[in-house]
Formats: C-alpha cells, structure tokens, sequence
C-alpha cells in the first residue's frame, strides 16, 4: 500500500514499506514533544481535500511522542477510537495529554489515549500491511 505519513507543519514522507513507516514514525517522535501523525493513503492529500471527506480509502492518525500513551484514530468506515484491553489504567488526576496536531494542540485523556505507544506502532504497521482497520486494537465509538 502507498501512503504518505505526515506531522507537525509541512512534514510529510511518502512510503510503501513498514520499515519506511517506521522511519518516518522515529523522525516524528525524535523532539520528544507528543504529535499527531497521519497515515494517509495519497488521494487525501490531493488538492482540498479533507481526510474527514468521503468517499476516500481509509486513513488512520496515531499520537506518537509521549512515554506512556498513545492513541490510535480510523478515519475510515465506522471510525473509532482503538482501545488496548491490556493498557495500564489512566493515573488518577492525571492532565490530558497536548498532542501537536500542525501547531494547535490536540488533548488526548482518558477517553481518547488508551493504547501504549507500541500497540499505537503496531496498529500503524497493520495498517500499511493490510489497507485494512487494524485488528491489534478493539474499536470504541467517539461519542
């Protein structure tokens, strides 16, 4: 599958490979500072049009960056929100995590950050295998 992984403003790296995804993934969490990072397949990227317009093949956004949490978002057909039965419990009062979404901060709590960071990378890696919803994640309404 071809996709393009983009984060923060103006990065963007094609690929075709896990291993290629992989890179881009490392690049995007190198600054430590917690990122929203889209995997698109290229038709999202073209001229205006918005990963939230249809009909387009599916796309998935991960947070990548912070130690502890992650989230994983299909922007596909019945969306969701990817939730890892295992994942340790959110710490009591604990604040929402800002992901950086393009300079404006995307806050990721309880609701929305409920997979570790490796099961966020795993679901990316199943995604650009399979063009498909991952299935390493159960899937949550965003309601």
């Amino acid at each position: 599958m071809s996709y393009v992984v983009t984060w923060g403003r103006g990065n963007r790296r094609p690929g075709s490979t896990v291993a290629e995804l992989d890179a881009a993934l490392d690049e995007a969490a190198a600054s430590g500072v917690p990122r929203v990072v889209g995997i698109y397949p290229p038709e999202h990227l073209a001229g205006d049009t918005s990963p939230w317009d249809g009909p387009l093949p599916p796309a998935l956004q991960i947070g990548v960056g912070h130690p502890d949490r992650s989230f994983v978002l299909w922007l596909g057909p019945e969306g969701g929100i990817g939730v890892e039965a295992d994942a340790p419990s959110w710490p009591s009062r604990a604040p929402d995590i800002a992901f950086d979404y393009g300079g404006d901060a995307i806050f990721a709590g309880p609701a929305r950050a409920r997979v570790t960071p490796a099961t966020a990378r795993q679901a990316a890696r199943e995604f650009v295998r399979t063009g498909q919803r991952p299935t390493c994640v159960q899937w949550a309404s965003e309601q």
